[in-house]
């Protein structure tokens, strides 16, 4: 499964932006926090395209419960979620990663971004080792939001 048919098998939901306006988005992950809940949420675009032109590109944010309202007969069984007490039990799993694609755009070429499984959907999860060598290739970098590069150092 690619990167957009991930988004295409999230569920819709409604995100109100910063000004108040009210957008259909996709719900692509959820995580408890000390303060209640995230929601990992991603909207449609415009990005620069190939010679000036305009293409949609979807971008990702976790937002407060305030920011997503879910879309009524819409099931949400299937986002991954993560709650606190699911923090203890991972604690005791070996780790897992994943990588999601950036594609290349005018004056930005594409990159990979390793993640923590959980932060963002993907059908592929790497191992320990699998995910060091990803890092190391070039336009690679380590997921800020879920401290991918913190999970991947040696144990003490």
């Amino acid at each position: 499964m690619d990167e957009g048919s991930a988004a295409h098998s999230a569920p819709s939901i409604f995100v109100v932006l910063p000004d108040g306006q009210e957008v259909r988005g996709r719900l692509h992950a959820r995580r408890q926090v000390q303060d209640g809940w995230l929601y990992q949420v991603g909207i449609l675009v415009w990005q620069d395209g190939a010679n000036g032109s305009a293409e949609p590109a979807e971008q990702r944010v976790w937002v407060p419960p305030a920011h997503a309202r879910p879309v009524p007969g819409v099931s949400y069984e299937h986002v991954p979620t993560r709650r606190l007490s699911d923090e203890a039990t991972s604690q005791e799993r070996l780790p897992a990663w994943t990588l999601q694609y950036l594609p290349h755009r005018p004056r930005h070429p594409g990159a990979t971004l390793l993640h923590v499984v959980g932060c963002t959907p993907s059908d592929r999860t790497l191992t320990r080792e699998e995910a060091l060598v990803a890092l190391r290739q070039p336009r690679a970098a380590a997921c800020i939001e879920c401290d991918a590069a913190r999970s991947l150092a040696p144990e003490q």
